[in-house]
């Protein structure tokens, strides 16, 4: 009997058997097959040099939702408008769902050429000195304790990243800024900002400031964006340039001085991308993740 029967026998025969242990060999298998998918991508792409071209764009990581989560574990997702846009403008897009160990967090840091930080709920008060709004409606804290910590790798190895609604405000807070918990009930504006004043995302103009990375990716000081959100920036966090405003001052994004390439937009891009100022953010986010995979 040669090798490979000896093998089948002593694997197969106890699976007819035992059912938990067929159910625990797919589990296993499952998870070798993960690790060599992932140490393929890993040896691909970290194997490229300057001047090898690539047959696919720069590797995107973009963060991802906690959809539910109970005794029996979660679901995580994004929405495909992101993994679109990525690809749309030329980027590889992967998801990357909370992970809990270090060293999984910074290979996902080192795995990525650029980020997308994707909006979501809100960020707990606490984290920037305020007490909890009554309209606070929370992230699950799993996600934002890995969304905390991989903006913390992002900025320290001032990776290119383009941050959206929620990834806008949780740079802010990562780098010291305050956030406006509710707009409604907290300023006298009378633009609608979306969310909790009307069901779907709604539609306002931007002022950019000239001389901004923004103007420079957009080509223009005003611009038409959706709103789907009802907390804002406050104050900027340390390093951040104010670089657009709605009509009643809200502050729409900013942009990192002093980093590379780190814009922080309120409105989401990812939905307009038909339209080419927004999709412009996306391919400059791919221009830089690409110059950042050549240095």
């Amino acid at each position: 009997m040669d090798a490979h029967n000896r093998v089948s026998r002593c694997v197969v025969s106890p699976i007819k058997s035992q059912p938990h242990q067929r159910a625990m060999t797919k589990s296993f298998l499952h998870i070798w097959l993960s690790v060599i998918l992932l140490g393929g991508l890993l040896m691909s792409t970290t194997n490229l040099s300057a001047d090898e071209p690539s047959a696919v764009g720069p590797i995107i990581g973009i963060n991802t939702s906690i959809v539910f989560e109970n005794e029996n574990g979660a679901s995580y997702a994004t929405r495909d408008t992101y993994v679109r846009a990525v690809e749309q403008a030329g980027g590889l897009p992967i998801l990357l769902p909370p992970i809990e160990t270090t060293s999984s967090l910074e290979a996902y840091v080192a795995l990525c050429q650029g980020f997308v930080l994707i909006g979501g709920q809100d960020i707990r008060s606490e984290r920037y000195g305020k007490p909890p709004h009554p309209l606070e409606v929370p992230m699950p804290q799993k996600r934002e304790e890995f969304d905390f910590q991989l903006i913390s790798r992002i900025l320290a190895t001032k990776k290119p990243f383009l941050a959206i609604c929620l990834g806008a405000q949780e740079i802010t807070v990562a780098l010291g800024g305050s956030l406006i918990q509710d707009i409604a009930s907290q300023t006298s504006t009378s633009i609608v900002h979306g969310r909790r004043q009307h069901p779907s995302a709604t539609r306002h103009l931007v002022h950019v400031e000239p001389g901004t990375v923004l103007e420079d990716i957009v080509g223009t000081t005003t611009l038409e964006t959706n709103s789907s959100h009802h907390q804002a920036i406050e104050t900027p966090g340390k390093g951040m340039r104010i670089s657009a405003r709605a009509e009643d001052g809200i502050i729409e994004a900013c942009e990192l001085e002093d980093y590379g390439f780190g814009l922080c937009v309120q409105w989401h891009p990812e939905a307009l991308t038909d339209e080419a100022p927004h999709l412009a953010l996306f391919r400059r986010l791919v221009d830089e993740a690409q110059a950042y995979r050549a240095k």
